[in-house]
């Protein structure tokens, strides 16, 4: 293995477990990383409001690549890159996406917006249960209604009165549906005719941002950033959002949950989301934490 300078982790499904929390033993081997002059990023589709939450519950300050590399900041929230989407990609894309009835959430700098709260929490409680992870609706609806309590999700009569105030822009469209046919019909389209970056955190979900907003992109950033080579760096995933950073980095790393087309781009395969996979991938390459 190459020497690691900088470890870069997903969130949902990767440092967070099932309660979206980060474990205590994840906690603490960020924390020797950091110690022993690794350089420790979060790399998420979340924006930057939902994906500080759970870092500032765990007491962890860390640079953030959000939105797949839309929004890109120091740990202390300076920004260091921005991709945002046009105005007239985001009118194409929304009739798109009308067009095929297909649901969609936007997130800008000023936070993530849905225009239907009812339809948004029944999607990510379907999604949510479909995981497997939780052992009733209840459970899994709690959960959803947290995106809302703590300001992850915002409620507005319409996208486009966010997006015409002022210093507002677009990082990305966060689309959903189980119709295999309409939102794949969506996703080719969108690769077909616009300048756009399209993957998934989720089997039925589309995450929609610039082309040159990806989280590849963001791990070059931060190395640059901080004077490290990408290929001294360990990504550590679990989805199809997480491929760019691991085609970048010199040691990617798959979750024991990710998808088997994950495992198989990787150099290593940890233990799952609730088996403190992150903290088992960066014992690796801690010395004294091996055992």
């Amino acid at each position: 293995m190459n020497r690691i300078d900088m470890i870069a982790t997903d969130m949902d499904g990767t440092l967070l477990n099932d309660g979206r929390n980060v474990s205590k033993a994840n906690v603490e081997a960020i924390l020797e990383a950091q110690k022993a002059g690794k350089t420790v990023i979060v790399a998420t589709g979340r924006d930057y409001t939902e994906a500080l939450s759970p870092l500032k519950e765990a007491g962890l300050r860390l640079p953030l690549i959000c939105a797949n590399g839309a929004d890109i900041r120091r740990e202390d929230g300076k920004v260091l890159h921005q991709q945002t989407l046009s105005d007239d990609q985001f009118k194409t894309m929304a009739a798109m996406l009308r067009e095929e009835d297909i649901y969609f959430e936007i997130y800008t700098s000023k936070g993530a917006f849905t225009d239907n709260e009812k339809k948004g929490l029944e999607l990510v409680i379907d999604l949510l249960e479909t995981t497997g992870e939780f052992s009733s609706k209840e459970e899994a609806t709690k959960l959803a209604e947290k995106r809302f309590e703590v300001g992850a999700i915002n409620r507005t009569e319409s996208y486009e009165s966010v997006l015409e105030e002022e210093n507002t822009e677009l990082f990305k469209i966060l689309a959903f549906s189980t119709d295999d046919v309409r939102r794949n019909r969506v996703k080719d389209a969108m690769e077909l005719n616009l300048n756009v970056a399209i993957s998934a955190s989720a089997k039925d979900n589309l995450e929609i941002t610039h082309k040159d907003a990806t989280k590849g992109k963001g791990i070059e950033v931060m190395a640059s950033y901080y004077g490290i080579d990408v290929l001294h760096t360990m990504v550590i995933g679990d989805n199809f959002n997480d491929v760019s950073m691991m085609e970048v980095a010199g040691f990617p790393v798959a979750m024991g949950n990710a998808e088997d087309e994950i495992k198989k781009i990787c150099k290593l395969v940890t233990a799952t989301n609730v088996q403190d996979g992150v903290a088992k991938a960066i014992q690796t390459v801690i010395p004294h934490m091996q055992k």
